[in-house]
């Protein structure tokens, strides 16, 4: 037992100490770097480190194997404070005389950014410097490929942002890849690449970024040249993917060792059997069944001049989902907004935009007070003035709020499926019934042929307005009823072609409804952006986390600067 309680001694002992050296040690909160790419392809960037220091004599910033690529003009600012640049850094130095001074230290592979500590306590760093060919040319393509952030950094860093920017906005199709901290975002966001770290950044992650730029978007000579002949886009994203790979050491040790790893490794595998046997149970919870007629409306349904659905969009969405009579899911989103606009829920205005300099822009004006016919107009309605802050959406603010709350909006359109599959399933036009299969308990839906007729109707309505200037007879039409062919029309993608139609063969009836052709304009194209950027931000979010922390063991020493060639950095 006196063994025991030494042990148990010994270990508290060990434990205080430990706690206490967490206590004291360095922190590094966040580090943010904010990159401006110029036209020649240089990139000025502009880095904080937000961090409290009780040990050590400077803070430093590795670059490795850079190529021909060069650090050049650092300059540290704290507070007003800016810091003297030495023409050569002593890492050597006393914690005095590095105090607010900063230079480059030439290491052989490399370069490092260093600065003085200068005092112990909370610091917010500001760090400017600049890197001469940040982008490369290729002989299809221009390519940034650099690990901003290197992995074994001296501390865990508790949130790592990073933002890349030009003259030009970027398009949101632009090819990026983020490397280094699985569970992160790399992606393009109202213009600019943005690429965050999912919580902290462990001392064995870092932040590496590729992005793939068409020919001459810069105007520069950094050739990564083999042979005199420069490499494709290709040949560098073939070789991260290869590296995203994960890499599982081969364990040779004895058969006790190999019995216990088949068996460690059939544990997901059972998991995985188990979850695909639930799932096809449940599959049957979910999935209409639609009859011998199926869900293809047949093309010589005839036209439809009335209001198909029952004047219900909502229902109408269903349908044009279930029945594949819609594009995209963005066209109902456009629907929404033009039921509230004939409602008088919403108005459209010009309005003074812009931080810096004032102008006028064509805004949607949303009021929170507004009644709606259901919950889920309610939610969408606050997703846009959440998007707004202030009740006046600009063209880009929804972009923005998708790219940070796509689940949110995504979700959305599900959930509304849902809901209108269970108004259906009351109205008996879907009938649940019982069935059991592999002996879970699951149901059928089953569509009633009368839905079909609907379907039939809905379509014909589009037959209708896509062959309408075509038609020799045509009937006066009221205000009202232009509107709601408006709002149908949007769902099935063509409410730009029946509105400038319209526009053409009614100017009288247009000159009284709510909104114009431009207003038209601006909900589809909030509403296509907003959708779009939402399935971006997923989708890069997706991939992201799927695999792609790795450990770097490339080396080539004319571009090695191109990916991560060692590690180090925060504080000595």
């Amino acid at each position: 037992m006196k063994i025991l309680y030494k042990i148990i001694f010994i270990s508290f002992v060990l434990l205080f100490f430990i706690l206490i050296g967490n206590v004291h040690a360095n922190s590094i909160n966040s580090i943010t770097m904010d990159i401006y790419v110029d036209n020649d392809g240089d990139a000025h960037v502009t880095e904080v480190w937000d961090c409290k220091t009780t040990q050590g004599t400077e803070c430093y910033h590795p670059y490795y194997n850079l190529g021909g690529s060069m650090i050049t003009a650092p300059t540290v600012y704290e507070g007003n404070r800016t810091y003297t640049t030495l023409e050569r850094w002593n890492t050597s130095g006393s914690l005095d005389s590095k105090a607010y001074k900063c230079g480059l230290n030439k290491i052989s592979n490399g370069v490092e950014i260093c600065w003085g500590i200068s005092s112990y306590g909370k610091h917010t760093y500001t760090v400017k410097y600049t890197i001469t060919g940040f982008v490369a040319e290729l002989s299809d393509s221009q390519m940034i490929y650099w690990t901003l952030i290197p992995y074994e950094f001296s501390n865990t860093i508790g949130r790592a942002y990073i933002k890349i920017h030009s003259d030009f906005d970027y398009d949101i199709e632009t090819p990026v890849w983020g490397y280094g901290n699985k569970g992160g975002t790399c992606y393009v966001y109202d213009g600019y690449i943005e690429m965050e770290s999912d919580g902290s950044l462990d001392k064995s992650e870092y932040m590496t970024i590729l992005v793939k730029y068409p020919p001459e978007t810069f105007t520069m000579e950094n050739k990564l040249v083999k042979n005199k002949l420069p490499y494709t886009f290709d040949y560098y994203y073939n070789m991260a993917e290869d590296g995203a790979d994960h890499y599982i050491q081969k364990n040779k040790s004895n058969s006790v060792s190999a019995l216990t790893g088949i068996i460690v490794s059939a544990v997901p595998f059972l998991l995985v059997f188990f979850a695909l046997f639930a799932l096809i149970a449940k599959a049957g919870n979910s999935q209409l069944n639609f009859g011998k007629t199926g869900n293809k409306v047949p093309k010589d349904a005839p036209m439809f001049r009335d209001i198909p659905c029952k004047g219900d969009i909502f229902r109408g969405y269903f349908i044009a989902k279930n029945y594949n009579l819609m594009k995209k899911k963005t066209d109902f989103l456009g629907a929404v907004l033009l039921k509230w606009l004939k409602e008088g829920k919403i108005k459209i205005e010009k309005r003074e935009v812009g931080k810096v300099f004032n102008k006028e822009d064509t805004c949607i004006i949303f009021d929170n007070t507004t009644t709606f016919d259901n919950v889920y107009e309610k939610d969408l309605h606050n997703m846009f003035f959440k998007a707004s802050k202030d009740g006046i959406l600009e063209k880009k603010e929804f972009e923005k709020w998708c790219s940070n709350n796509y689940s949110e909006i995504l979700g959305w359109f599900d959930d509304l499926l849902k809901f209108e599959q269970s108004g259906l399933l009351n109205e008996g036009k879907i009938i649940k019934e019982e069935n059991k299969k592999l002996g879970f308990k699951n149901y059928r839906y089953t569509v009633d042929s009368s839905l079909m007729e609907e379907a039939k109707e809905l379509y014909g309505l589009k037959k209708f307005l896509d062959d309408f200037t075509l038609i020799d007879k045509r009937e006066a039409i009221e205000v009202a009823l232009f509107e709601d062919y408006l709002i149908f029309a949007q769902i099935l993608g063509i409410s730009k072609k029946v509105a400038s139609q319209f526009k053409k063969l009614y100017p009288e009836v247009i000159e009284q409804y709510n909104y114009d052709y431009n207003d038209i304009l601006l909900i589809h194209s909030i509403s296509d952006a907003g959708v779009s950027k939402a399935n971006s931000a997923k989708s890069r979010a997706e991939s992201y986390s799927s695999g792609r922390r790795r450990i770097l063991i490339w080396r080539w020493p004319e571009v090695a600067h191109l990916v991560a060639g060692g590690g180090g950095g925060g504080f000595r």
